[in-house]
């Protein structure tokens, strides 16, 4: 896909939780000199709360209006890496927005990998709380594979190391 050279300058990784959005998002930005941002702590940042406090204390509509603040917040930066939070994708039009301010890429995993490596994680996602976790975290994969799938390209990333990915992305947005 032919991208044109502003968008160079902006890469939005999204995809399920899991994916490895944080690492390689990081890799990423140390290999290009690009500035790496997270939105789940800018978020955090900004409200002075945990993610899980937002949504214990408000809501999950709350936390998505503040997660669209933080990504209009990225559109003027310059030579950012932007991981975002496995659902922002999906609310109202931020996938069109990102495409139209950046380069998105989704970074996806088998199920099975991405419970894997969640389960490792001692803070389990305010959306799989509760028991039947494995079952709530398929649902919410099948929710949003269109809104993942919708991203100027998808690397799987099951089987490949944190390098691979970074020299992926590198290849398919000619960077």
């Amino acid at each position: 896909m032919e991208l044109s050279i502003t968008h160079r300058d902006k890469i939005y990784l999204t995809g399920f939780m899991g994916t490895g959005k944080t690492i390689v998002g990081k890799l990423l930005s140390q290999k290009l000199n690009y500035r790496f941002i997270d939105t789940d702590d800018l978020i955090e940042k900004e409200t002075g709360m945990t993610i899980e406090e937002i949504f214990n204390i408000h809501s999950e509509e709350y936390f998505r209006e503040q997660e669209k603040k933080v990504l209009h917040s990225t559109f003027n930066l310059k030579k950012a890496v932007i991981s975002t939070g496995g659902g922002l994708v999906t609310y109202k039009d931020n996938i069109e927005l990102i495409k139209n301010n950046g380069i998105a890429v989704t970074l996806t995993a088998s199920p099975d990998i991405i419970f894997s490596r969640i389960s490792k994680d001692a803070n389990i996602r305010p959306l799989l709380q509760g028991d039947k976790r494995e079952e709530k975290l398929n649902l919410l994969i099948q929710k949003r594979v269109y809104y993942y799938i919708s991203a100027h390209f998808v690397i799987d990333t099951s089987i490949l190391n944190a390098q691979q990915i970074v020299d992926k992305i590198c290849q398919e947005a000619g960077l």
